[in-house]
């Protein structure tokens, strides 16, 4: 448990609240992958120190949940007026929020009253009282900018994510789930997750804020789902009074109405007039004036912080006492008001910097989210029309703000650019005809300007930092469809035209923090050549697509560009595109019209299709039919439209193989019963939960669970993710669906699935009500399947004390071989649990006991840094050099992971230094190649070969050498290291540190006689090592030793095609330069030249070109 805040990011909420300064920022499923098999191997945050593979843990909390609020609450705590606050804390109605247990309190106020801040104060508050591992605080800061990110799914996977430590067998199976489809978490399965780690604690804290901002589809979702948590959890949300929570089943609502306390608004006027020298020096000549400014103030502002802010704002700008005193007569007592003088004040500006603070405006009030300091700079020094960025039109972002007097802010930590205030945004909108009336156009124009400037975009770009305004604009064509199409027609086609030079350059594997993920380019089935039509249609632009299709030349793609538009709801090009006769029933990459629609929810465009006789039953693509599609989506409507026109209600097929599977996988209740009256098999079977029983059960979906039991489920349906229903409810945590399950003769020791047995299962995920439960139904406390071989290894590698103990008292073989592990101990060990492995000791566990992943216990205790427990190990016999494992031994466990102190243990031990197995061949070069110069010293100290031979880098010289060790390699060559020793990933040292860019060790290793040529590893030679990275000095270094320009072999068969396919031109020229052939035809592209079109490097292209390469090899 957390009662921390952690992970946290994102949403704007109101601004009003007492600060100093400035203001703040603001489908599941996104971010990085993992390899699926691997995920088991890592040990993740156990109780008592165990280890966290952060890179494994930390993908799959990015992957459930992309939100993340940390910086957002940083930055409002951090604008918090040290000392206000303090009476909504002294508040009863507060107090009963707090001590009580499903409460929920409401606060509500004007806009501007400090609600933002307010509940940031709460959350702090809350941390620093509530350290109880069994308490938990999570929250969430709604942002009017960010509902394209801050999706209902979104935010309750960022409210798991604030609440726990460990990943936890749900969401880690949730996660193997989807990769192996690449697809998204549903809402519900989210929820699911969130609702079982409530359960796992004794109280949780939700502080939600500014719901007001959240827009009211949205909302309803949102709140229906926050409503359905029971009563561990106590909400707080802030919102304007317009807005009801009434509506919603929360437990025990109150409603506190929040307004800025007059002596909150005084200690907030005392700092700014402290940190404002004009103001500070008028009151130090008249000290009556700071009380003149409070009176006044407080008297205008009305219990509204905002109000406060702006007219302090306006008062610090003021040069003289008299100046002061005018204004304060004169305070405008409405928000409104205020803006009309911030207004009047812009356009009283000379040209030049009103029309800074337009653009300003124009773009921020605009945006489709919050832009960033360098974007807004880079945007307002776009001249459209141009051909490259003028780098002397960009302004400091202090000159930006002068001008746009207080309306708008930069968020110090974020370093993102916002108007003051939610209500600045509302005024804005309402006078945007008037005083911005091409606003999207402006945008539009320079977007489409930075996209086409000269050498965009640049394939070089996904290994290094992105030029600022590319990520955003991905929203170019959001800002063009409309009016600006027309206006704009001829650079936007210009950009059309090499879109897909753009997407295939923001999307490429591995860059996805910054890839290009809005309508239309996060869709999923982009052909390999997209037309101009297929990307108008997908991107919505009605006029654009009109002129294409009167275009013959233009006109391609028809149906593409026709099942994409369905797929995003786009009916007005829908209906375009069925007036061009499109096919109503093709298919495009697997991909049909009604199947995309259905699955978005698109009711409209699914009746359209109909009409014009799509096929109700057309077989394929992700869910295998329509139905499936709405099914699992819980488009209800959809499902009775289709139903209406005879949709088959048991297809097989599809990710889930039946539509019931689908629904109830979903907790899409009333789906489940429409299908089910039509008929649907409730045992179809087949998909990842092989029946709709045991998705319903994974789900923890109750009432469905019921439905499909009444209606003659097979309780005992075997196959699929947990092999039974009843393992699937176990291992959610989902009490109330196992014991219905047994109720009806559901079999406790079913042993399929990932775990192996029910019980396994529960014991895994720490769920010690459902163990004690299934032992009472006589469940296997030795059943030798699953995972973990056996329940007592699970709960070990789970570090849950009661249960080992549990299991212990029923019988439980505490030497059990088998599973991940190899045994219980060596599980317990694994993550760090000196309690547990202490337990296992006293019961007779064998310290030596061989197998899992790391061979012994003892190897296990030193890969994880567990110094007490490797001790402890040692002093009960464990064999020093006991082999086998990822590392091969003990010792090589121990310096891979530089734990110097465990090494040296191991060696007063008797361990062997030279011991030859694991991974990387011998123990030195495990420390040579993590870094760990100290552990290296030891080791050649107590007689390591240097030139031990084996593992991954063939020698622990090449080891330093691919790392970048420049002291170590040194230390190694002293010793008498070969410095050109054969074998290994790289096949030499002088290659392992020219493919790391590691030009100091070059140098060195030339110096000592490494081979310029010596031939073999990965890129066949030391150049074409270098060539592929793109390290233009070492090259050169090579070249001037000899190296042959023309060797064969490697990945890419020559260097010159290595450097060609990197795009690294100067290299290219170098080459050629030297004598390198352009036609070899070898490597993974066959020659240079294929090299340089497949990774579009045109100006390669054409050098080579030059060269008379041969265009048909």
């Amino acid at each position: 448990m957390s009662h921390h805040i952690f992970h946290i990011q994102g949403g704007q909420g109101g601004q009003g609240g007492p600060g100093n300064e400035h203001g703040g920022l603001g489908g599941v499923g996104g971010g990085p992958t993992v390899d699926t098999d691997n995920i088991n191997h890592a040990t993740f945050n156990m109780p008592n120190g165990g280890e966290i593979m952060f890179r494994q843990r930390d993908a799959i909390l990015d992957w459930l949940s992309p939100i993340n609020f940390f910086l957002r609450h940083a930055a409002i705590s951090e604008v918090r007026e040290k000392g206000t606050g303090g009476w909504l804390l002294a508040d009863p109605l507060y107090n009963q929020w707090e001590s009580g247990s499903g409460e929920t309190l409401w606060c509500c106020g004007i806009p501007g009253a400090g609600k933002t801040v307010l509940a940031s104060m709460v959350v702090d508050h809350l941390c620093t009282k509530f350290t109880s591992n069994n308490i938990g605080v999570a929250c969430i800061y709604l942002n009017h900018k960010e509902v394209e990110s801050q999706t209902p799914s979104r935010l309750l996977a960022g409210l798991w994510r604030q609440l726990v430590d460990d990943i936890g067998p749900v969401a880690e199976n949730l996660y193997k789930q989807h990769q192996k489809n690449n697809t998204a978490p549903s809402l519900e399965e989210v929820a699911s997750v969130l609702g079982s780690r409530i359960l796992e604690l004794s109280k949780v804290f939700i502080i939600i804020d500014a719901m007001d901002e959240y827009p009211e589809f949205q909302r309803h979702i949102l709140l229906r789902e926050l409503a359905k948590m029971g009563s561990r959890v106590n909400f707080m949300i802030t919102s304007r009074p317009n807005i009801s929570l009434e509506d919603y089943p929360f437990l025990n609502l109150k409603t506190l109405y929040i307004s800025a306390m007059p002596e909150d608004i005084q200690a907030y006027i005392d700092a700014q007039i402290n940190l404002s020298p004009h103001l500070s020096k008028h009151i130090k000549q008249k000290p009556e004036l700071q009380e003149e400014i409070h009176a006044k103030i407080i008297s205008a502002v009305d219990g509204m912080f905002l109000l406060a802010k702006l007219h302090l704002q306006s008062l610090c700008t003021k040069k003289s006492i008299r100046a002061v005193q005018d204004a304060l007569k004169e305070l405008p007592k409405d928000l409104y008001d205020s803006y009309d003088i911030a207004m009047q004040q812009i356009d009283a500006q000379g040209e030049d910097d009103k029309k800074i603070a337009y653009s300003t405006l124009t773009w921020v009030v605009n945006a489709k989210r919050l832009l960033t300091v360098e974007e807004l700079q880079v945007a307002l020094a776009v001249e459209p029309g141009t051909r490259c960025l003028n780098v002397e039109n960009l302004m400091e972002i202090q000159t930006i703000l002068s001008v746009c007097a207080g309306l708008v802010i930069v968020d110090e930590k974020l370093k993102v650019v916002q108007l003051v205030h939610y209500t600045t945004q509302e005024y804005l909108d309402k006078i945007q005809a008037e005083k911005f009336p091409d606003a999207q156009t402006k945008i539009a124009h320079t977007l489409l300007t930075f996209l086409t400037f000269d050498g965009y975009p640049d394939p070089t770009w996904c290994s290094g930092k992105l030029p600022p305004l590319v990520e955003y604009s991905q929203y170019c064509l959001a800002h063009t469809a409309g009016w600006p199409e027309v206006e704009l027609r001829e650079i936007l086609l210009k950009f059309l035209i090499q879109a897909f030079q753009w997407i295939k350059i923001m999307n490429i594997e591995g860059y996805s923090n910054l890839e290009w993920n809005s309508p239309p380019w996060n869709y999923a089935h982009w052909p390999s050549q997209p037309s101009v039509l297929w990307i108008a249609a997908a991107a919505n632009l009605v006029a654009t697509t009109k002129f294409l299709l009167n275009e013959a030349s233009l006109l391609q793609d028809l149906q593409g560009g026709f099942i994409v538009a369905s797929y995003y709801g786009h009916i007005r090009i829908v209906k375009i595109l069925l007036e061009k006769s499109a096919d109503v029933n093709a298919a495009e990459r697997g991909q049909r019209a009604l199947q995309a629609a259905a699955a978005q929810g698109h009711t409209e465009i699914v009746s359209i299709l109909l009409e014009h006789g799509a096929d109700v039953n057309a077989a394929g693509g992700e869910y295998g039919s329509p139905l499936q599609a709405a099914a699992a989506r819980g488009h209800t409507k959809i499902v009775s439209i289709l139903l209406q026109h005879s949709a088959d209600v048991n297809p097989a097929g599809g990710e889930y193989k039946s539509p019931l599977q689908a629904a109830a996988a979903g907790g899409h209740t009333e789906i489940v019963s429409v299908l089910l009256e039509h008929s649907a098999d409730v045992n179809a079977a087949g998909g990842g939960y092989q029946s709709p029983l045991q998705a319903a059960a994974a789900g923890g979906h109750t009432e469905i669970a019921g439905i499909l039991l009444e209606h003659g489920a097979d309780v005992n349906a075997a196959g699929g993710e947990y092999g039974s229903p009843l393992q699937a409810a176990v291992a959610g945590g989902h009490t109330e669906i196992a014991g219905i399950l047994l109720e009806h003769g559901a079999d406790v020791n079913a042993a399929e699935g990932h775990y192996g047995s029910p019980l396994q299962a529960a014991a895994g995920g720490g769920h010690t009500e459902m163990v004690g439960i299934l032992l009472e139904h006589g469940a296997d406390v030795n059943a030798a399947e699953g995972h973990y071989g056996s329940p007592l290894q699970a709960t070990a590698a789970g570090g849950h004390t009661e249960i080992v103990g549990m299991l212990l008292e029923h019988g439980a073989d505490v030497n059990a071989a088998g599973g991940h592990y190899g045994s219980p101990l060596q599980a317990a060990v694994a993550g760090g649990d000196t309690e547990i492995v202490g337990i296992f000791l006293e019961h007779g566990a064998d310290v030596n006991a061989a197998g899992g992943e790391y061979g012994s216990p003892l190897q296990a205790a030193v890969a994880g840094g567990h110094t007490e427990i490797a001790g402890i190990l040692l002093e009960h016999g464990a064999d020093v050099n006991a082999a086998g494992g990822e590392y091969g031994s003990p010792l090589q466990a121990a310096v891979a992971g530089g734990h110097i102190e465990i090494a040296g243990i191991l060696l007063e031990h008797g361990a062997d230094v030279n011991a030859a197995e694991g991974h990387y061949g011998s123990p030195l070069q495990a420390a040579a190649g993590g870094g760990h110069t100290e552990i290296v010293a030891i080791l050649v100290e107590h007689g390591a070969d240097v030139n031990a031979a084996g593992g991954h880098y063939g020698s622990p010289l090449q080891a330093a050498a691919a790392g970048g060790h420049t002291e170590i390699v040194g230390m190694l060559l002293e010793h008498g290291a070969d410095v050109n020793a054969a074998g290994g990933h790289y096949g030499s040292l002088l290659q392992a540190a020219a493919a790391g860019g590691h030009t100091e060790i070059v140098g060195i290793l030339l110096e000592h006689g490494a081979d310029v040529n010596a031939a073999g590893g990965h890129y066949g030679s030391p150049l074409q090592a270098a060539a592929a990275g793109g390290y233009t000095e070492i090259v050169g270094m090579l070249l001037e030793h000899g190296a042959d320009v023309n060797a064969a072999g490697g990945h890419y068969g020559s260097p010159l095609q290595a450097a060609a396919a990197g795009g690294h031109t100067k290299i290219v020229g170098n080459f050629l330069e030297h004598g390198a052939d352009v036609n070899v035809a070898e490597g993974r592209y066959g020659s240079s030249l294929q090299a340089a079109v497949a990774g579009g490097r045109t100006e390669i292209v054409c050098i080579l070109l030059e060269k008379s390469a041969a265009l048909m090899q």
